[in-house]
């Protein structure tokens, strides 16, 4: 005798297997088409478009056989208009496959979704255009690939560029990013990580990566050379809002360096920068910024240099500095931050600066060594309250007129070192 209740179960288990065969089918299907895809109606497209993957034009994904050819067809089918100018977006899946590419991949205007596929990438960088992957566009992403770099040649090269201008909301976000090689010195990779060379750019996302070994993980770069006077001579258009955060850099710096640009609304936190086998002398550089917050970062360096673990210059508008843990560990300064333009006139007149509750360590207490270093005279109306400063030759040293209390200063020859127009008062001196 059947039960009324489970010929319902059995109803309800036969039409989902064969909804799921369907589903397994249609799926089968697409994964089996061929290159042909392109020939493909507009019409098609319009109704069901399809999983575009590198496979479908030709790439092994065996982890050995170069499929450069077939993932630059892919990405030049994804911009052409007259092929998906119905799809609902421009967006290509890499399905956690393993992928070998000897040569360079330009994948601008297109969105990637790795979905923990691996591209092991290796060219010449004596080619001066290679790079190893070229992304980027307005409301393009990549995300969820782990690439895997090598440089052959002997000049350092970018491994992943970003060289659009005027565009905006661009993300890189959940990759990994390896460098294989060095330069002959080994202090430092010769291929270099995520490079971004374009200006104008409005919404720069760089979030919850890693980075390893590429020496620079993260540049934001206009720079030009520094004998140009901004207002005479731009190379482009000003960024705003560039967002870097929540990544983890091995022998990997971040940097946003834009002389005769002036990026605006700048925010770099929560990363952390470790240095293991390669040389870091800025570790997290920051050069001519207005609307700069630099907070809850950890940073280390561990080349001998005068020019700061965390060395913010050329800064403008309002800075804020907090909360940072910054460790020297060799001699260098740990905190350095100024106003001063050096020959490229780019800085207007600072508003306001507050560096605040920052744990700032040192190894070397002789010598020029300083925790907090406010060096020229324009770094005006700064605030430095809150900060553990130790082991360095000087804890806080400030040239211009500076508002310095409530800090902590141990195991510092020469605690504090101000301007005769600086305030200072209850810090506490160990």
């Amino acid at each position: 005798m059947n039960h009324p209740g489970r010929s319902r179960r059995r109803l309800l288990i036969n039409t989902a297997l064969f909804s799921a065969a369907g589903i397994a089918g249609r799926l089968a299907s697409a994964a089996s088409v061929t290159p042909e895809i392109p020939s493909l109606s507009r019409e098609a497209l319009k109704r069901e478009p399809p999983v575009i993957t590198p496979m479908m034009f030709g790439a092994k994904a065996d982890g050995k056989t170069d499929d450069t050819d077939a993932f630059n067809s892919m990405y030049a089918y994804m911009r052409d208009p007259k092929t998906v100018r119905n799809t609902t977006s421009r967006t290509v899946f890499l399905r956690g496959r393993r992928y070998c590419a000897n040569g360079s991949i330009y994948a601008r205007d297109v969105s990637t979704i790795g979905e923990g596929a691996t591209l092991i990438s290796t060219v010449n960088g004596d080619h001066s255009t290679s790079c190893a992957f070229e992304w980027g566009g307005t409301d393009t992403f990549v995300t969820g690939l782990v690439f895997d770099l090598s440089n052959l040649g002997k000049t350092t090269m970018y491994g992943i560029l970003n060289a659009c201008d005027n565009a905006s909301n661009q993300r890189f976000f959940g990759n990994r990013v390896m460098a294989r090689t060095t330069e002959p010195s080994k202090l430092q990779s010769n291929i270099f990580g995520l490079w971004v060379l374009g200006t104008g750019l409005n919404g720069f996302y760089v979030l919850d990566n890693q980075f390893e070994q590429c020496s620079y993980g993260v540049q934001v770069n206009n720079q030009d050379g520094l004998d140009k006077n901004v207002r005479k001579n731009p190379l482009g258009e000003p960024s705003r809002h560039i967002h870097i955060r929540g990544n983890t850099c091995i022998d990997a710096t971040i940097g946003v360096n834009t002389p005769h640009i002036m990026c605006s609304n700048v925010v770099i936190e929560g990363n952390t920068i470790t240095p293991q086998r390669l040389h870091l002398d800025l570790p997290l550089n920051v050069a001519h910024v207005t609307e700069l917050v630099v907070y809850g970062n950890t940073v280390t360096s561990n080349t001998a240099s005068a020019n700061g673990t965390l060395h913010i210059e050329d800064a403008s508008g309002a800075v804020t500095v907090s909360a940072n843990v910054v460790t020297a560990l060799a001699a260098n300064n740990g905190i350095q931050f100024g106003v001063d333009p050096s020959v490229s006139h780019d800085a207007r007149p600072a508003m306001r600066a507050v560096i605040m509750a920052n744990h700032v360590q040192g190894s070397i207490t002789h010598g020029e060594t300083i925790g907090i270093l406010l060096p020229d005279p324009g770094t005006t109306n700064t605030t430095v309250t809150g900060n553990y400063v130790a082991g360095f030759a000087q804890g806080i040293n400030a040239v211009a007129a500076s508002t310095v209390f409530g800090n902590t200063i141990a195991n510092c020859p020469a605690p504090l070192r101000l301007s005769k127009d600086s305030v200072a008062g209850q810090n506490v001196v160990k």
